[in-house]
């Protein structure tokens, strides 16, 4: 009970301290004044019409003349009594020591329009935080709750008001709005300072943009900054879209002389170059070209071998193909496909057979038809009518019934139909398959070309590559009796690429 009884005591001492406690002027003695000057309410009364300070001054007693004396020059004998005190507001007036006008009209100031547009509640609001400006040891907690310090008489009567400038008074005004926002609505508040992005950590940071070519420069009468609309610059996309990429392989086997098992060291090299220029105008039309380069060479460690360095891989092929929308994923197109190689390539390291020479053969298809896409993924041209054209340049050296041409002929035409399904998928980022299936037939014999490439990149410059071509042919001329079987070749190699357009 005493403990409480105590606790009790200090609250209302600090309950009578925070009311109580209000500063003053020392060389005023406010017990005297039982009225005071109502600031506001002269202030008020300036926007209907121009007053005088007598129409704000209260009913004062005897004591209160005491305080008008020491605040003016009118002697002591010439002070009436209480009942005559209105006879002496004139001469109040006129004998005041802290005398001002008030004014009649207030003039409008110029105001900075950047100060106004830089308004802090146009826009999500941001806690900055109370200003805890007040005394801790009074417990001054009416100035942090109303904002402002309590003043006195002393402080606010008979003094001349200080003038400030358009800016302070802005900024005045705003830092009360956001004082009352806090105290009386928070939860307006989006966010607090402290949460906010510091803006050091972003201020080296390149920002890539376009050059600019043209500046325009525009007069100031010309365009209101605030009135006009922002004008939106719609960036044409060009219906051409390129690619080329750019690698080379390797693949390599080293054994021993002495290997119990035996065998030969051999290395493989082999360059890709691949490039694409398409147009699509998003309406009714598509132009694909497709152009592709394979050179590859091997070496093998025998002594045997005729040559040291011999061609695997060495072909050159142009695609293109073109197609008018009829609806959905369907077009009329018309394709032509080239292929041909340049080098010399022999049967074995061991064998002067020539197989193929520069221009041996030249393959020329033509095809039109329907192809059906399904978005960039996949695509089946279906041609009823194709034309098959071959060329051997060379039919000295080489047997041009391996291409389907006759004897003592250097070329070959047939009409047929023909089918060329493309896929072009990526289950992963970090894979990629093209397969490319290719039929032919003039109705007696077919040919059939499927070519499977898988890419699995390791990084930006690293990548794996697997090729498996199966191919089947039966137009080719045998002799002796002989049939036509499945042709296949697969290369799994490792080593650099570069995508040069992108």
């Amino acid at each position: 009970m005493k403990f409480k009884g105590q606790l009790i005591v200090l609250l209302l001492c600090l309950i009578t301290k925070l009311f109580a406690d209000q500063p003053s002027d020392p060389q005023i003695n406010l017990n005297s004044l039982p009225q005071v000057f109502d600031i506001d309410s002269i202030l008020n009364s300036l926007v209907s019409k121009p007053i005088d300070v007598s129409d704000s001054i209260m009913s004062f007693n005897a004591d209160s003349a005491k305080f008008i004396q020491s605040t003016t020059d009118i002697p002591e004998e010439v002070l009436p009594e209480l009942n005559n005190f209105d006879d002496l507001i004139p001469e109040i007036q006129n004998n005041l020591v802290y005398s001002y006008k008030i004014p009649t009209e207030l003039p409008l100031l110029p105001v900075d329009t950047l100060v106004l547009l830089n308004n802090p509640f146009f826009i999500n609001l941001v806690f900055t935080g109370i200003k805890l400006d007040f005394n801790w040891k009074k417990a001054d907690l009416k100035t942090l709750y109303y904002g402002n310090e309590p003043k006195t008489i002393a402080d606010i009567s008979f003094k001349t008001p200080q003038l400030k400038k358009e800016d302070e008074v802005i900024y005045d005004l705003r830092n009360k709005a956001r004082n009352e926002i806090s105290r009386t609505a928070a939860n307006l508040y989006s966010t607090t300072f402290d949460q906010l992005p510091n803006p050091e950590s972003n201020k080296n940071n390149y920002i890539k943009g376009l050059n600019l070519d043209k500046i325009i420069f525009v007069e100031k009468d010309m365009v209101n900054p605030y009135d006009s609309k922002i004008n939106i610059i719609k960036e044409k996309v060009s219906p051409w879209s390129k690619k080329a990429q750019g690698m080379v392989q390797f693949s390599q086997n080293l054994v021993s002389g002495n290997w119990y098992q035996g065998g030969n060291s051999n290395m493989a090299v082999l360059g890709v170059l691949t490039g694409q220029m398409n147009y699509d105008n998003k309406k009714n039309i598509q132009f694909e070209n497709n152009a592709e380069w394979r050179m590859g060479f091997y070496f093998v460690d025998d002594s045997t071998a005729l040559r040291p360095v011999n061609t695997n891989n060495d072909i050159l092929k142009v695609n293109s193909k073109l197609g008018f929308k009829i609806n959905g994923n369907w077009f009329y197109s018309g394709s032509i496909d080239f292929s041909t190689q340049f080098l010399n390539n022999y049967q074995a390291v061991n064998s002067e057979v020539l197989k193929a020479s520069f221009l041996t053969p030249v393959r020329l298809n033509v095809g039109i038809g329907l192809d059906y896409k399904y978005k960039k993924i996949f695509s089946l041209a279906l041609s009823p009518l194709s034309y098959k054209y071959i060329y051997v340049n060379d039919t000295t050296h080489v047997n041009q019934n391996l291409f389907g041409v006759k004897k003592d002929e250097n070329k070959l035409s047939e009409v047929g139909s023909a089918f060329k399904a493309t896929l072009s998928y990526s289950p992963v980022r970090e894979i990629q398959i093209d397969s490319k299936l290719s039929f032919f037939t003039n109705y007696e014999k077919v040919e059939v070309d499927w070519e499977i490439v898988g890419t699995f990149v390791v990084n930006r410059f690293l990548s794996t590559r697997l090729s498996i071509n199966p191919r089947y042919d039966n137009t080719v001329i045998m002799t002796n009796g002989e049939k036509a079987r499945i042709q296949f070749k697969e290369l799994l190699s490792f080593g650099f690429s570069y995508k040069l357009i992108d």
